[in-house]
């Protein structure tokens, strides 16, 4: 693997050679593999937050920026700051606020787009799956969680054309979830432990791959057997799990650093796998020194959308290069 070249801000969506990157309130796009950036979209925010949204250190401790990019055909929704918005033909539609905090991940199907309710809900009330309504431009609650803490992420796995979904904290709370008919049902396929606390998941022909986000405990990359739900333990890695991506035949994931007693490496840590068993850390990137705190985890984000094959793109956040999105050549390998 060899690194090819650091760009100026976060790509937030890739597909083929056409990349969607954020600065500040505004997305620029590049039909050449990154070589020529193009102003996309300016999204409407205040001026106090278009001036903060350029100065890193305000975006860490007001937890602003373009956070999610996806798209629907023709139609992309976007999570700035805490709204979210619709860019159709280069008009921008403001969608309203969200419910909860940003969330951590924007799921796009073929047809509709989700979100699951994230937000601290100390005290246990419901939250939500959304679903974005295409014709009344609202979004709207398909599904109701009153036994637990927040949703980490929903997920489209195109192997089966069904829709995965992920929470969390406490053991009771921390579970695998599937649904096959649009959140007319949602069956959990595991839960009951820290293991199970996951945010990101990835998926093969014959597997489900994910990584604990269990900040008190040892953290594994895990993958679950399609043909009967068997759990394997696949490597133990230097902190919780948050995000993750598929790049060619390849599958990432990347680890956080936040407080804990047990998970004290310094290092954000990338991990691939090229057959799904072995794994290898391929890059780390040190935590800055800002207190977490108040200035966010040590981070490393993936693009949304299909990858652009070989090429993985990471965006580390909280750490040293903090604002550049770094991209990679990986070896030619056979999908796993």
């Amino acid at each position: 693997m060899q690194k090819k070249q650091s760009i100026n801000g976060r790509i937030l969506y890739t597909s083929g050679q056409a990349l969607y990157l954020s600065r500040g309130p505004n997305i620029y796009h590049s039909y050449d593999g990154g070589e020529n950036w193009h102003l996309w979209v300016k999204f409407p925010v205040s001026l106090w937050a278009r001036f903060a949204m350029y100065v890193p250190i305000l975006v860490r401790f007001f937890r602003l920026g373009v956070h999610h990019l996806t798209f629907v055909g023709d139609k992309a929704v976007a999570i700035v700051n805490k709204k979210s918005f619709l860019v159709e033909r280069n008009r921008v539609i403001s969608l309203g606020s969200l419910c909860g905090s940003r969330p951590l991940v924007l799921c796009a199907t073929n047809d509709a787009v989700y979100y699951g309710e994230y937000r601290s809900n100390s005290e246990r009330m419901p939250v939500h799956i959304w679903m974005l309504n295409f014709t009344t431009l609202q979004w709207q609650s398909i599904w109701t969680f009153d036994d637990v803490r927040h949703v980490h992420g929903v997920f489209y796995d195109q192997f089966t054309e069904t829709i995965w979904v992920t929470t969390g904290d406490s053991n009771e709370e921390s579970a695998i979830w599937c649904t096959a008919d649009c959140f007319a049902t949602l069956e959990k396929i595991k839960g009951g432990a820290q293991q199970f606390r996951a945010v990101q998941l990835l998926f093969s022909n014959d597997y489900i791959y994910f990584g604990s986000d269990a900040p008190d405990q040892q953290n594994h990359i895990y993958r679950i057997d399609r043909s009967n739900n068997e759990l394997n333990c696949l490597v133990s890695v230097g902190g919780p799990v948050f995000f993750g991506c598929r790049v060619g035949g390849s599958l990432c994931f990347s680890t956080s650093v936040e407080p804990s007693s047990v998970n004290t490496a310094p290092f954000v840590e990338i991990w691939r796998t090229v057959n799904g068993e072995s794994w290898e850390r391929i890059l780390q990137f040190k935590k800055d020194r800002y207190p977490m705190k108040y200035f966010q985890y040590g981070q490393v984000f993936f693009p949304n959308g299909p990858s652009v094959e070989n090429i993985l793109f990471c965006t580390p956040f909280a750490t040293k290069s903090h604002g550049l999105t770094f991209k990679y050549t990986l070896d030619k390998v056979n999908k796993s």
